[in-house]
């Protein structure tokens, strides 16, 4: 149980990291630089670095870090694994931030990446400029729910440490 418990964790925080890491490049590098280009030149970018392609990574890892953490608190709360509360806390916290991404994502980003994709990159919409910003703001807000997920699984692992046995 053990070495089970252990490989979960190690998969839950890995996918997460993935996922911030992911959306913080994103937010940090490719969000200021498409807005640097011309219309027709910042479609093309967000087509080429932020249309599907991107969910072959992004998608399988937000859905494995979720599902190790639901194992997880499973695993804690039917005392199979004994985990503190705190890991618990902040487990079922981090799954907080996994929603928050499958969210903004399924409901806001996607859609809008897939109707880009289908643009006549000649026959832009003049409306571009404020889908974009709304973009890149529904981003902003997505990048933050997986850093936070991130975050409080990591927490959610170091509190499961048990503390130095003092000699004495």
């Amino acid at each position: 149980m053990e070495l089970l418990v252990q490989l979960l964790r190690f998969v839950n925080v890995f996918a997460a990291a993935v996922v911030g890491g992911g959306q913080l490049c994103v937010l940090l590098v490719i969000v200021p630089t498409k807005r640097q280009f011309s219309t027709r030149t910042s479609v093309e970018v967000h087509n080429a670095m932020l249309g599907h392609q991107i969910d072959y990574y992004m998608k399988p890892s937000g859905i494995t870090s979720g599902l190790t953490a639901i194992a997880l608190i499973l695993l804690g709360a039917f005392q199979a694994y004994p985990l503190p509360a705190v890991s618990l806390v902040f487990y079922g916290l981090g799954l907080l931030g996994t929603a928050g991404v499958v969210i903004t994502s399924r409901y806001f980003n996607v859609p809008m990446n897939r109707m880009m994709l289908t643009w006549d990159l000649d026959k832009i919409p003049e409306n571009y400029p404020e889908l974009r910003k709304r973009w890149d703001t529904v981003h902003t807000i997505r990048a933050s729910c997986g850093l936070w997920g991130f975050a409080c699984y990591l927490i959610a692992v170091l509190a499961a440490i048990p503390a130095p046995a003092t000699g004495g």
